[in-house]
């Protein structure tokens, strides 16, 4: 098998750079972040469900049925898929293969565990969400981060036209997860429980998340629950009816580059179930990030809350009182 799946970053500068629209509807073209326009409605190209390969052999395995430390039930490994080229993007040179460097957070059960496929965003990296992959992972969640190969932070210029890409980069890390469960590799064997996949995607990463979703026929028809975190739904607002999974919103209502009166309409136009989590006052993609705000428990607690209804089987499980915070959060679902 090959290697195994975060949106933009939020960090800890005030001039961090935005994210981008998504592509365009063929020959996708994504234009500088700073060219933003969030009051427009982008729509995403369609990607292409590739082959997998063989995953890197793991170390430091441990025990399943076990309760170890989450940094011990926590390790890296390179998704390689042959059948995808790296293009070359400023400062980074190109490659024959797409090679995904992604960290997985093993849930302290023997039992089969959801998956959550966690997409970051324009200068984002996995390392940037220890603390809320740490969070659903201890609640019973096997949770896989992908750092994509052009748009995360180590690179010499991140890229944010390679979004068809990183929505192919995801199907092909839940394939990938799913294989390994199924197989007997030492850390995943059993490990997922395949009938119940959800997605996050932060900024960027959400957009890369809906280009998944809605540009494969049947991607869809295995996720079911997603997280949107100060994104945005990258395709015409009447599509928001053909969505069928719960779909949770958290975002900034001060947020520059997604407009916050925008996402609430679109919030709005969901399907039940629908929940939003406004975020008074927080930076672009600061809340989700290993940065420290006034709304981190509660963007945690909400999350957790979310897929332990629509991942965990717990249907009746509610949120708690403190996903409310006057001044700080504001918590909402369809009626």
């Amino acid at each position: 098998m090959a290697g195994l799946v975060a949106g933009c970053s939020g960090g800890d500068d005030d001039a961090a750079t935005p994210p981008a629209e998504a592509p365009a509807v063929t020959d996708p073209v994504v234009t500088d972040p700073t060219e933003v326009a969030p009051a427009t409605d982008p729509v995403v190209t369609a990607p292409t469900v590739l082959p997998t390969s063989a995953t890197t052999p793991a170390t430091d395995s441990v025990a399943v049925g076990t309760l170890p430390p989450t940094e011990l039930r926590t390790f890296q490994v390179d998704l390689i898929d042959p059948s995808r080229q790296t293009a070359a993007a400023a400062g980074t040179p190109g490659a024959p293969d797409r090679t995904l460097e992604t960290t997985v957070y093993l849930p302290a059960t023997s039992e089969p565990a959801p998956l959550i496929v966690l997409a970051h965003g324009h200068s984002g990296h996995p390392d940037k969400f220890t603390d809320l992959a740490t969070y659903w992972s201890d609640a019973g969640y096997l949770v896989a981060v992908p750092r994509f190969p052009l748009s995360n932070d180590r690179v010499p210029e991140p890229y944010v036209g390679d979004i068809a890409e990183q929505g192919r980069d995801i199907s092909f890390v839940i394939d990938e997860m799913l294989a390994a469960s199924a197989s007997d590799d030492e850390r995943l064997a059993d490990r997922i429980d395949p009938e119940r996949i959800g997605l996050f995607g932060l900024s960027l990463g959400s957009l890369t998340m809906w280009s998944t979703m809605f540009n494969d026929c049947c991607e869809a028809d295995r996720i079911d629950a997603v997280i949107q975190s100060d994104g945005a739904f990258p395709l015409p607002a009447e599509r928001l009816s053909e969505i069928t999974y719960p779909v949770m919103i958290a975002h900034s209502d001060m947020d520059p580059f997604f407009g916050y009166d925008t996402i609430r309409s679109e919030f709005e136009a969901l399907p039940k179930p629908a929940f939003l989590l406004t975020m008074f006052g927080a930076r672009h993609a600061a809340v989700g990030e290993n940065t420290v705000t006034p709304a981190d428990e509660t963007f945690r607690q909400a999350t957790t809350v979310f897929w332990d209804r629509y991942l965990g089987g717990r249907p009746d499980t509610e949120f708690p009182a403190t996903v409310r915070i006057e001044g700080v959060t504001r918590f909402e679902a369809t009626p």
